[in-house]
């Protein structure tokens, strides 16, 4: 009996020993990269799983920063997660590692060596790397002529939302990169994008630089100014959208009197909700406004009342016709003279006949 026991006890140390060790091996990383920019790390499991990932820079065995992402992950998925290093560099080479945990357990690790300065100085200048809530542009200078690979990559908080690649583009002259968003974005949310350029080298693996820039992105939208009409009768506006963020919102114009000062307002819904490239009109019809010259401002307002644009212009509404009565017809001695021929002649025939 006690033979019996204590062999299912051994198996059940058995049986719990290799299923903690294969929850253990279920989590792993796939792949990691790390400059002084940034860093990435790609985690794939067989089992679902809730941790967080621990970045951290080395520099002569300790951590000179440190940054800690939860994830969660699913069975058989594949995720990944970025962070953008704070520290600025003070040395040419570093190290950068990652860890998985599951609570307290560390799951998998890896480390990734970092060059900085002339080490890791690439052939082109980034002359401008701009991110807007349209899209972003991309402007390098080379140093020397090249060929590279440039991911583009916009980040929201730890995860890579949306990805766009160009292969073997030749850098013989000064490059430029325009990528539009393809889907709408969050108004007000803070956004990070990442450009990820690989140069490609003959007797070498490419190197690989990274640069960041952040947005918030909003609503934005311009008034047309070839498209403004403003008449005795009204004002006509054409709003084009501006950004990824649906704006949603009215036009406000002003007419203020010269003469007398008094202001008056009004507000028009457009109908169309507008991203950017699409255009939709509204107008306004005056009512009492009397005669005078008024100076119009026509602004384009949001939902929180915010104005996104203005345009100004100035209108005269003419007096009115005062003059009802028929005019009196002047006589002349020349015109009195051939009413009475007319009517001499008249009475002559009618005497003659009678």
């Amino acid at each position: 009996m006690k033979k019996q026991l204590a062999k299912a006890f051994y198996l059940l140390l058995t049986f719990s020993f290799i299923f903690v060790n294969s929850a253990a091996g279920s989590l792993e990383i796939t792949d990691f990269f790390s400059d002084f920019t940034s860093s990435e790390v790609s985690i794939k499991s067989d089992q679902a799983h809730q941790g967080k990932a621990v970045f951290e820079l080395m520099y002569g065995g300790n951590a000179v920063e440190s940054q800690v992402v939860p994830f969660e992950v699913n069975a058989g998925e594949q995720i990944s997660k970025v962070i953008i290093w704070q520290k600025k560099p003070q040395h040419d080479y570093y190290t950068a590692r990652v860890s998985l945990y599951n609570d307290t357990q560390v799951h998998d690790s890896s480390s990734y060596a970092v060059s900085y300065g002339t080490v890791a100085m690439p052939s082109f200048h980034v002359v401008d790397f701009s991110p807007s809530n349209r899209g972003v542009q991309l402007l390098l200078r080379p140093f020397n002529p090249g060929a590279v690979d440039i991911k583009i990559e916009l980040l929201e908080n730890n995860d890579i939302v949306f990805t766009e690649t160009k292969e073997d583009v030749s850098l013989t002259s000064n490059t430029e990169l325009k990528i539009d968003w393809p889907f709408l974005l969050s108004n007000n949310r803070n956004y990070n994008v990442r450009a990820k350029i690989l140069t490609h080298r003959l007797s070498a693996p490419p190197l690989v630089n990274t640069y960041t820039a952040s947005f918030v992105a909003n609503d934005d939208v311009e008034i047309v100014q070839d498209d403004v009409e403003v008449d005795e009768y009204g004002a006509s506006v054409t709003l084009r959208g501006r950004s990824q963020v649906p704006f949603d919102g009215f036009i406000d114009v002003a007419a203020k009197n010269r003469d007398t000062n008094e202001r008056l307002t009004f507000r028009q819904q457009i109908e169309d909700i507008l991203v950017y490239g699409k255009e939709d009109t509204a107008g306004v019809v005056w009512k009492n406004l009397v005669p005078g010259t008024y100076d119009i401002e026509i602004r384009a307002v949001n939902k929180e009342n915010i104005a996104l644009d203005k345009y100004e212009t100035v209108l005269r509404i003419p007096e009115e016709a005062v003059s009802s009565e028929t005019p009196t017809v002047k006589s002349t001695p020349g015109f009195t003279a051939l009413i009475l021929l007319i009517a001499l002649f008249a009475a002559a025939w009618k005497w003659r006949g009678g």
